[in-house]
């Protein structure tokens, strides 16, 4: 049975004019070591992926971010103390998955591993059934490329809610991999660390 935490409705109507954030986006090495609350949570995964438009009978739902064929294959995991929780934006609300703290295998950077939460973006291969993914290999720089603009939403609203953020390239992807029990068509892309500033 699977364990559901609601997560409060995001506060899509906060002011911070766009300019502002791109001016405002840095990397952002340090941070308190203090829980995020359910609020920020909400609102940090909404802007990286959450649901603009509804699903019809004729079309897929629309997110934050772009993807190819509107795919939807990158899924975004909270690795925190309690555990790790996978992101359903449909429903907008975070599904337990273990209750392991993997923080440690988020980065093999130290300093990174000291953030009280973790992202990780996983590319579902299996999603990706367009023509245009003839092979693994087209698959994979496709969600490499929507990555990044999930990376990037996750960064503007740092800068705009007064949060540190680093985006990790330097991540054992098979080590985390197996911590997170993940398939074989689940690929680590990245990782990113996200705490309130000192």
């Amino acid at each position: 049975m699977e364990i559901v935490q609601p997560l409060p409705e995001p506060q899509i109507d906060l002011e911070f004019p766009l300019m502002k954030a791109l001016e405002k986006r840095r990397t952002i090495r340090k941070w308190r070591d203090t829980p995020l609350s359910h609020q920020d949570i909400s609102n940090l995964l909404w802007a990286a992926c959450g649901i603009t438009k509804q699903a019809t009978g004729k079309s897929k739902s629309k997110r934050t971010a772009p993807s190819a064929c509107n795919s939807q294959e990158v899924r975004v995991y909270l690795i925190l103390k309690q555990g790790v929780f996978a992101y359903d934006e449909g429903e907008h609300k975070l599904i337990a998955k273990s209750s392991k703290d993997l923080r440690a295998f988020v980065g093999t950077q130290k300093m990174m591993q000291s953030a009280p939460l973790g992202l990780v973006f996983v590319a579902d291969l299996s999603r990706m059934t367009a023509r245009i993914f003839k092979n693994e290999e087209a698959q994979r720089f496709c969600a490499w490329v929507d990555t990044g603009y999930i990376s990037q939403n996750v960064y503007l609203y740092c800068a705009a809610a007064n949060l540190g953020t680093a985006a990790l390239g330097w991540v054992n992807r098979d080590k985390l991999h197996q911590e997170m029990e993940l398939l074989d068509h689940e690929k680590i892309v990245l990782t990113q660390v996200v705490g309130y500033l000192n």
